[in-house]
């Protein structure tokens, strides 16, 4: 019996290739940037395809923004780091 919905990862595959033509527009340093986000919603479809929405914009949006906080976590960590390096200096 088929499914009545398309998957989650069908559904937020479509809405990416539907942002390509926002993509050609962009700078090649934009491109790279734009391509990282979609990369955080690709790692995080099974998180998304847990939320019961028929609006693939919220986990996409969701998706994104947590990519970017464990990305500033990351780099955060890594500043104090160095940080506290420099001060024993």
């Amino acid at each position: 019996m088929g499914r009545s919905v398309p998957s989650w990862r069908i559904r937020v595959e479509n809405e990416l290739q539907g942002l390509m033509p926002y993509r050609r527009a962009l700078t090649p340093h934009d491109r790279i940037a734009f391509d990282a986000l979609l990369d955080e919603v690709r790692k995080r479809r099974t998180a998304g395809g847990l939320l019961p929405a028929l609006n693939t914009w919220q986990p996409t949006v969701l998706s994104m923004l947590v990519g970017l906080m464990s990305e500033v976590s990351k780099l955060s960590k890594r500043l104090e780091a160095l940080e506290e390096r420099h001060d024993h200096d």
